[in-house]
């Protein structure tokens, strides 16, 4: 299998940390494929041109969550993923598509820049930031798709919005950030500092 990636997408992140994770390097093949670039692999791959996206017997497989459901087939299933991970994972995912669309609005020419939008969306990351928080009665557990989203989701505000201090009040979601941020499969899928 190919998994084609870009280095600084939170999304391609997402599925190779999870290679990592499910000892799966051996049968994932990384490629770099910049989604703006519109390279050939890319879009034979997927016609969206979006990163990450599995190449698997020939066929192109998009988005991460379906990526992740097909590395968790191929590793026979280790996480619980349930009804309840889902939904985490979805709200995780939601908080990631915001902080995304939060900074592809911050780099746009200044004459169409948008307070409203870049506003919503930061309204948006810290509603759902806080229920996440409030929902972790007894902590998250850390080997689930709905954990690792919630910790690349938070990573990716450090690296876009350091100033974001999302930690402020959120105790349990830092917690679990720094036992993800801690491991070999975060480290080595850091995104480069100079991007």
């Amino acid at each position: 299998m190919q998994l084609l990636v870009s280095h600084t997408s939170p999304y391609a992140r997402k599925c190779r940390v999870l290679v990592r994770e499910l000892g799966l390097q051996d049968k994932v093949e990384e490629i770099d494929a910049h989604p703006f670039e519109d390279g050939e692999i890319l879009l034979r791959a997927n016609p969206l041109g979006r990163v990450p996206c599995l190449i698997r017997d020939g066929k192109g497989y998009p988005e991460s969550t379906l990526i992740g459901e097909i590395l968790h087939e191929e590793a026979g299933y280790p996480w619980r993923y349930d009804w309840e991970d889902q939904r985490v994972e979805a709200l995780a995912s939601g908080l990631l598509d915001l902080a995304v669309g939060r900074r592809v609005e911050m780099v746009r020419d200044t004459a169409i820049y948008s307070d409203y939008w870049i506003g919503r969306r930061e309204a948006g990351i810290a509603r759902t930031l806080d229920v996440l928080e409030s929902e972790a009665k007894r902590g998250l557990e850390t080997d689930t798709m709905g954990a690792l989203t919630i910790a690349i989701a938070v990573s990716y505000l450090d690296f876009r919005f350091p100033e974001s201090d999302w930690r402020s009040g959120r105790a349990k979601l830092s917690a679990l950030y720094e036992v993800w941020a801690a491991r070999p499969s975060f480290q080595q899928t850091k995104p480069p500092a100079d991007a």
